[in-house]
């Protein structure tokens, strides 16, 4: 093989490598994509349960109330209960607000404008799939970073190949 089908094929093997570097890239936006979701959809699960806690402690403000306007307890306890109270609506503009950031990460990662984009809140309620014993290293085998280190290994003989044909004199 003269030097330019080495050439030829130490190109070939980088754009294959390029490819793959492509292939990984997109990945890592999936993933990413993958991973706001499941923070925004835990963000609804944090908020759902915020609010029946909420609605917990304003029962508990409630009745701590109504005791002490019938006579049933000797001095109200109202500062325990809105103690508890204050906090948990704290925490809910938190959540709204972290909420509100993996809302706009998604719309940007899907190519829309924030300002245009909304996902109901639907809280959390899914279990993950049982993974089979074998599949992590076929996976492993097929990932987009290991298949481009892969052909630059290749594409990097190539060139010794062609450094070797430019050295002798032949």
């Amino acid at each position: 093989m003269g030097p330019g089908a080495a050439y030829s094929a130490a190109a070939r093997e980088e754009a294959q490598a390029t490819a793959a570097d492509l292939e990984t890239a997109l990945l890592s936006l999936r993933a990413e994509l993958a991973m706001d979701y499941f923070e925004l959809r835990s963000a609804d699960s944090q908020q759902q349960l915020l609010n029946d806690t909420v609605n917990a402690f304003t029962a508990a403000l409630q009745l701590t109330t109504n005791r002490f306007a019938g006579g049933a307890a000797p001095c109200p306890m109202w500062p325990r209960p809105k103690r508890s109270l204050i906090p948990r609506v704290w925490q809910a503009t938190d959540i709204a607000v972290q909420r509100a950031q993996f809302e706009h990460a998604i719309a940007i990662l899907i190519g829309q404008p924030p300002a245009t984009f909304s996902l109901p809140p639907v809280p959390l309620n899914l279990q993950p799939p049982a993974i089979p014993v074998g599949l992590p290293s076929q996976l492993l085998e097929r990932r987009p970073d290991i298949a481009a280190a892969e052909r630059r290994a290749a594409e990097a003989n190539e060139q010794i190949g062609i450094a070797r044909r430019l050295f002798s004199p032949l």
